[in-house]
């Protein structure tokens, strides 16, 4: 299985690969998101993932934070539907 990767700059400024998993779209919110990890194990055989909102501004796309709480309840709910279809 070939996995796409992006690069990402830290706080820091430090460039980082990750893993980009899948991305969705969540309509109420107008909004779409991405899904990836950095291969950070956090138990065994398990390893974080991350969720950040896709922003497209003057032709270029940008990631970022998921701002209120709506947006992480949303974001997440829409998640966790796609996590569950993929294990039906």
């Amino acid at each position: 299985m070939s996995l796409r990767s992006i690069t990402l700059a830290s706080p820091g400024g430090e460039m980082i690969d990750a893993v980009l998993l899948f991305g969705f779209a969540v309509p109420l919110l107008g909004k779409n998101f991405l899904a990836y990890t950095l291969n950070e194990e956090v138990q065994a055989g398990y390893v974080q993932l991350y969720v950040a909102c896709l922003i497209k501004n003057a032709g270029q796309y940008s990631l970022g934070a998921l701002k209120t709480r709506r947006e992480r309840v949303l974001a997440l709910q829409a998640l966790k539907r796609i996590v569950k279809s993929r294990l039906t």
